[in-house]
């Protein structure tokens, strides 16, 4: 096994696992492991921990317990709340809308539902990523079932203007959808406050086990299950509930909530200046995707023009930094993005951006290495000297 020292600056695609995560995890799956739905003292013991830890997640984003659907992650609830949704959805009110930059999870749903017969509406966003509030209320109508549009992206960075979202839903009396994966954590999150009818967490975002999350669900919903096979989690998701992961969210949850308001202004100052160092050195040779808009403190998405961002990567990745591409869940590795290209970049300045997203470990003395490597490696590829 490798014993080299990495820089890990992919804290979009995933962060490392809180030890408060692991050890909540441990204790449950060695002293409450018996199945709530059995019949016998250890299983009443379990069923009362399984609706307090409901409570937990759901008082970290102002819910009420039985609005939280736990999920295996930010795929699985953004697939609940589209194709749920879309299953009940009676005539005329059976159209989907969402944005032309959503995570693969909810554009490759919307992708199958279009294929089955729905009728599938996708809102444009500026040239800095963010959605287009007009083009989208003409599209909302009395056929409208849902609207999804994320909080914050994934690639970029750039927020959405969720409140005005949600009004314009409402107002036509459709149902809102939030993907708030990559928000949670920097921002505050709170569904009825934002105005969400259903909402999406994923714990490896924020320090808690992969394959845990979220759905935020309006007690008034109705979503037809996509996982069946048994009454748990209030009829949403068939199968034995998973309280280790629950409690190990739930902490999870809970710590990133106290964190919130106190690590990030620093991360977002170093991500601004990894920027201002590349943009002095590289000037016209890069562009800082979304740059225009509000953004997440710590995502920077950065086109190197006139090369491959994979390329960049790479030489990166030898040399002790990790970042990323784009999306993580992107169908292919090294497809040019969606976003970038809802955003009006051609296909070569596409094809060269890297993501880099930071996590609140990240120093001065890192970001300066890295910000010299990317200026380094990007003229040894274009064979500047």
């Amino acid at each position: 096994m490798s014993t080299k020292q990495y820089t890990y600056c992919d804290y979009a695609a995933g962060a490392p696992c809180r030890p408060e995560a692991l050890a909540a995890f441990a204790e449950f799956a060695t002293q409450h492991y018996s199945n709530p739905g059995a019949h016998h003292p250890l299983a009443y013991m379990a069923k009362k921990h399984l609706y307090e830890l409901h409570e937990r997640m759901g008082r970290a984003i102002g819910a009420d317990p039985r609005e939280i659907v736990f999920t295996s992650g930010g795929t699985e609830s953004d697939i609940l709340a589209v194709r749920g949704m879309l299953a009940e959805a009676k005539a005329p009110r059976n159209e989907l809308v969402i944005s032309a930059i959503e995570h693969h999870a909810v554009l490759l749903e919307a992708q199958r539902l279009e294929r089955a017969g729905t009728r599938v509406h996708y809102a444009p966003v500026s040239a800095s990523g963010v959605v287009d509030l007009e083009a989208l209320r003409r599209m909302v109508s009395e056929r409208t079932a849902l609207v999804s549009v994320m909080y914050a992206n994934n690639e970029t960075g750039v927020l959405q203007p969720v409140h005005e979202v949600a009004k314009i839903a409402h107002a036509a009396g459709a149902k809102y959808h939030c993907d708030a994966v990559q928000a949670f954590w920097k921002l505050p999150v709170n569904p009825k406050e934002i105005g969400a009818d259903l909402l999406t967490l994923a714990g490896a975002k924020f320090g808690g086990p992969k394959g845990t999350g979220i759905l935020y669900n309006e007690m008034t919903n109705r979503l037809a299950p996509v996982i069946i096979g048994g009454p748990q989690e209030w009829g949403y998701r068939a199968g034995t509930e998973d309280l280790s992961g629950m409690a190990a969210l739930a902490v999870a949850m809970e710590l990133a909530n106290a964190e919130q308001g106190r690590v990030w202004t620093h991360v977002e100052g170093l991500r601004n200046r990894l920027e201002e160092t590349l943009a002095k050195a590289l000037g016209e040779h890069i562009r800082i995707n979304g740059a225009g808009a509000a953004r997440l403190p710590n995502i920077s998405n950065i086109s190197f023009l006139h090369i491959e961002g994979q390329a960049m990567a790479i030489q990166l990745g030898e040399a002790g930094f990790c970042v990323g591409l784009g999306s993580a869940c992107a169908p292919g590795e090294t497809d040019p993005s969606h976003v970038l290209a809802a955003m009006g970049s051609s296909w070569e300045d596409a094809i060269g951006c890297i993501r880099v997203s930071f996590g609140p470990d990240i120093t001065e003395q890192q970001v300066d290495r890295l910000a010299q490597l990317c200026i380094g490696n990007y003229k040894h590829l274009r064979g500047l000297g």
